[in-house]
C-alpha cells in the first residue's frame, strides 16, 4: 500500500493544446512521499534532501525557484530573440500531448502494482533519460534539444519507488538563474533569419556574453554505467555523473573531466558508447558538427582515458552512434552534413541530408596509432541513427557483420513522420580482403531504439529488440516492441528477421524497451538462452493521462505483462535508458 501525503500533479494537456510550462494545471490526487526541491544548493552538489528522501514529506509539489533577472538580458540576446519572433512560430509535436514537458520533480515510495508481480531477479533500478525544457522556447523547438530529465524506478523485493529530476547541467543552472532560456535553439537556426541568429550566437560567445567554459549540453539522451559511475550523456558535451541513494532518489554530482587530453572545446562524448564486456573497456567518440573531424577514445575498466585518436573526415556531419567488434571500433560517416549555405539557398536548418553523397563506414583497430590504419568502405546513400550490434565472421575475421536501423533519408526540418524517414532492420557485410560492402534489408517492421543483451556488444548475438513505430501516427509514437532473430537460418526460413511482437493496448504508446537478463543480479546463474530475461519500458495511456512501467517476458514476448506498475505522474516520451543491478546501484560513487 502506498503511504505518505497526497498532492495534485500536472497532467497531460489535450492532444492539440500547448503545455503552459510555468503554469501547470492540477488534477487528480496522486500518492507521493516527497517533493524534491533544491533551495539554495549549487550546481554539481548532491542534494541533501535526497539522502533523506524517505523521511521527508510535503503537502504540495512546489517547483524549484528561479531567480528572475540575476543574469540581465544583453542587447545581443534581445536582438536574437526579436529575430526569432519575427517569423511565424511552427507547431511542434514535441511540446504537445505526452511529448510535452512536466515541471514537478517527485519522489514516491510504495508504488501500486496494477498487474502481476515484479520479478525478484529485477532488484535494481530502471532509469530513462529524455528532453524536458525548463522554459518554454520563445520561438521554434526541436525534440532533440530539451533539458535532460531522468525518470527512475527503484525495484527491491517486489516493491517500487519512483523519482524524477532534472539533470543539473551548467546550461540549466545558468538559465535557472536568468529565469529564461539564454542559448539559441537549434530549431531557430532555419533560413536567413536563422543565419542571423547563428551569427549572433557566435558573437555572444566571442564577446563573453555566453560562458562556454563548462559546455552547454543538455545531458538528455542516454544513461550508461561504467567504472562505478552512472553517466548522463548528450553528444554535444561531456558526461554528467549522477548519484542514486539506496532508496532510489537521483541527484547530479558533477560534469565529468576526462583528463588533460580531452579538454578542447570540441571534445565531447557520444551518447552511444559501447562496452566491451570481455575487456571492461568503454569505447566512445567525440565530434563537432561544424568540424570535419572526430576523435576516438577508450575508458579502461577503472574509468581512466587510456586511448585517443583523431580522424579526419571529408566533411562535417552529424554522427550519433558507433559499433565495436573484438578487434575494431566502427565509425559511420553518413551524408547528414553541416551546410550553413543551405540556410540561404534552401531556407532550411544548417544540417541537411545529401543523397548524392555516399555513406562511409570505417574499421579502426582498437590500438590504431594513426588514421592511416583505418579501412574505409562505401555504400549508396542512406542514414542510420542507431546501430544494433557488430561482430567478425569468417576465417581470420575477414568479414564484419553489422546490424543497424536504416532509413532512406532524413529531414531535420520535418514536422511529421513519413515513410521515407522510417527505420528498418538492415544487415551490412564488410569484406576486409576485397574492400567491398553489401547491405540488405532483413525486416519490413518499422521501428527504432534497438537493444541487445547488455554484455554482448561486439559479439555475435542472435536476438535484438526495437520499439515499433506507429506508421499511421504523424507524431511518430511507438505502439509496441519487436523481437528480431538475427541468425541466418531464421532469416532464410521466414524471410523476415522479426520473429515476435508485443503490442501495447489500444491508446497506449511507449518507447525504448531495455533488456534485463534474468541473471542480472547473479551472473553465475544459468539462463535459458540469450533472450532469457525481461523488457522494461514506460508506456503511457493517452486517454487517462497515466503512465505505467511495464515489464514483459523477453523470451515469450507475451502481450500480457509480467508486471505493470502505475507511476505517480505522467512520464513524457523520451530517449534511452539502462538498468542497474543491486550491486551496481550500491557501488555508485558519490563524488
Amino acid at each position: 500500500q502506498t503511504t505518505g501525503v497526497r498532492f495534485k500533479s500536472m497532467l497531460m494537456p489535450a492532444a492539440n493544446s500547448r503545455l503552459p510550462i510555468h503554469s501547470p494545471r492540477f488534477s487528480a490526487d496522486l500518492p507521493v512521499t516527497a517533493r524534491l526541491g533544491r533551495q539554495g544548493t549549487k550546481h554539481g552538489k548532491v542534494h541533501r534532501l535526497l539522502a533523506r528522501a524517505a523521511e521527508v514529506s510535503v503537502a504540495k509539489p512546489t517547483q524549484r525557484p528561479v531567480v528572475q533577472g540575476e543574469l540581465p538580458r544583453s542587447p545581443l540576446e534581445q536582438l536574437q530573440e526579436a529575430l526569432a519572433k519575427s517569423v511565424p512560430r511552427k507547431r511542434s509535436f514535441a511540446l504537445e500531448g505526452n511529448y510535452g514537458p512536466i515541471q514537478n520533480e517527485v519522489y514516491a515510495q510504495g508504488l501500486q502494482t496494477a498487474e502481476g508481480t515484479l520479478p525478484k531477479e529485477m532488484n535494481g533500478m530502471y532509469i530513462r533519460n529524455g528532453p524536458n525544457p525548463l522554459f518554454e522556447p520563445y520561438s521554434a523547438y526541436h525534440w532533440f534539444e530539451g533539458d535532460g530529465m531522468v525518470h527512475a524506478v527503484r525495484i527491491k523485493d517486489g516493491c517500487a519507488n519512483y523519482c524524477n529530476t532534472y539533470i543539473d547541467t551548467f546550461k540549466i543552472d545558468l538559465e535557472r538563474r536568468a529565469g529564461r532560456p539564454i542559448w539559441a535553439k537549434f530549431a531557430d537556426q532555419e533560413g536567413l533569419v536563422g543565419l542571423g541568429i547563428t551569427m549572433l550566437e557566435l558573437l555572444k560567445i566571442q564577446v563573453g556574453v555566453l560562458d562556454m567554459s563548462q559546455g552547454n549540453g543538455t545531458a538528455n539522451t542516454n544513461l550508461v554505467y561504467h567504472a562505478g559511475k552512472l553517466m548522463a550523456l548528450h553528444e554535444g558535451d561531456l558526461p554528467y555523473q549522477l548519484h542514486v541513494s539506496p532508496e532510489g532518489a537521483v541527484s547530479t554530482v558533477k560534469r565529468m573531466d576526462l583528463g588533460e587530453t580531452w579538454r578542447q572545446p570540441t571534445d565531447n562524448f557520444t551518447a552511444h558508447p559501447k562496452l566491451d564486456a570481455k575487456t571492461g573497456n568503454l569505447h566512445f567518440f567525440s565530434y563537432h558538427v561544424m568540424t570535419p573531424q572526430l576523435k576516438l577514445g577508450t575508458l579502461d575498466p577503472q574509468g581512466r582515458l587510456s586511448y585517443s585518436l583523431k580522424v579526419d573526415l571529408p566533411s562535417p556531419a552529424m554522427i550519433h552512434d558507433m559499433a565495436i567488434t573484438q578487434s575494431s571500433k566502427i565509425i559511420f560517416h553518413f551524408p547528414l552534413s553541416f551546410d550553413p549555405a543551405a540556410m540561404i539557398t534552401e531556407n532550411s536548418l544548417p544540417i541537411v541530408f545529401r543523397p548524392s553523397q555516399a555513406s562511409r563506414i570505417g574499421l579502426v583497430p582498437h590500438k590504431a596509432s594513426s588514421q592511416n590504419q583505418i579501412q574505409w568502405f562505401e555504400l549508396p546513400s542512406f542514414m542510420s541513427f542507431h546501430i544494433v550490434n557488430a561482430w567478425e565472421d569468417g576465417p581470420d575475421g575477414r568479414y564484419v557483420t553489422i546490424y543497424l536501423l536504416a532509413m532512406k533519408r532524413i529531414d531535420m526540418n520535418a514536422s511529421e513522420f513519413r515513410d521515407e524517414y522510417a527505420s528498418r532492420m538492415h544487415e551490412v557485410t564488410l569484406d576486409r580482403k576485397t574492400g567491398s560492402a553489401h547491405m540488405r534489408k532483413v525486416s519490413s517492421v518499422v521501428g527504432d531504439f534497438p537493444v541487445t543483451h547488455p554484455l554482448m556488444q561486439g559479439q555475435r548475438t542472435q536476438f535484438a529488440w526495437t520499439a515499433i513505430s506507429d506508421t499511421t501516427d504523424k507524431a511518430g509514437r511507438t505502439m509496441g516492441v519487436a523481437k528480431f532473430d538475427l541468425s541466418s537460418r531464421a532469416q532464410q526460413a521466414n524471410n523476415d528477421a522479426c520473429c515476435a511482437q508485443i503490442h501495447f493496448p489500444a491508446g497506449h504508446h511507449g518507447g525504448e524497451a531495455v533488456f534485463v537478463p534474468r541473471n542480472a543480479n547473479d551472473p553465475s546463474a544459468q539462463c535459458d538462452g540469450e533472450d532469457d530475461g525481461f523488457l522494461v519500458c514506460y508506456v503511457h495511456h493517452e486517454a487517462e493521462s497515466t503512465t505505467y512501467m511495464m515489464v514483459y517476458d523477453a523470451k515469450t514476448m507475451s502481450n500480457m505483462p509480467v508486471a505493470k506498475v502505475k507511476l505517480p505522474q505522467r512520464v513524457p516520451y523520451g530517449f534511452h535508458g539502462t538498468f542497474l543491478n543491486d550491486s551496481q546501484l550500491m557501488g555508485l560513487q558519490a563524488a
